[in-house]
């Protein structure tokens, strides 16, 4: 049973708004990869284990939401940072498909990495806690979600569940997050999450 827990680091605790709100993910289309380098270098190691687009479709289904979602912090924003090192769910070469695909969307360019390392880089003002022209996004496995689930009985399907923890930061006053997520894949191979608690700072 798959219980691979999802979520994002969070710069201080803000307001809560309860959510009981489930986003049903569909199964996308075939489409050609468009990799960062760092994914070219992983590309032969990682060929014998195909994309899945299900699992794909979920997360940026997630940081399409977070885009939506108080869009002030979106504004004069030239390029966008990601991190999905820990989001245990996806392989290396999934999270590179999902943050091509979610900035080429919005044409624009992202760079993966931490809020440390994006720091580091002179993007984000780790001093003033604000990334002046830019959007941070993480989601990152809740590896402490527990499971109440019914007996299974010989010959039932095994759930495949997941929970997570996603954000989008634009500074230490500006900040929205998807609290306690948990998705779940349905027998036609479509995934859904629940957003258990929203909150804003």
């Amino acid at each position: 049973m798959l219980i691979a827990l999802a979520g994002c680091a969070q710069s201080q605790t803000p307001g809560n708004t309860e959510t009981d709100t489930t986003k049903q993910v569909e199964k996308t289309d075939d489409k050609e990869d468009n990799l960062t380098p760092q994914a070219e270098e992983r590309s032969d190691n990682e060929r014998s284990t195909p994309v899945r687009e299900d699992v794909c479709a979920l997360y940026l289904e997630v940081l399409d939401d977070l885009w939506d979602v108080d869009p002030g912090l979106n504004s004069e924003i030239s390029q966008i940072g990601i991190d999905l090192s820990e989001l245990s769910h996806l392989t290396e070469a999934e999270k590179d498909t999902v943050m091509n695909e979610f900035a080429s969307k919005r044409d624009l360019p992202y760079i993966p990495g931490t809020f440390e390392e994006l720091c580091e880089q002179g993007f984000i003002d780790k001093q003033n806690l604000y990334w002046k022209d830019g959007l941070f996004f993480t989601i990152k496995t809740n590896e402490d979600a527990v499971w109440n689930l019914p007996i299974i009985k010989d010959g039932d399907p095994i759930p495949e569940l997941t929970s997570f923890d996603a954000q989008k930061w634009r500074s230490g006053s500006g900040a929205y997050f998807f609290n306690q997520c948990t998705a779940q894949k349905k027998t036609d191979g479509a995934w859904s999450y629940t957003v258990g608690r929203e909150a804003i700072s």
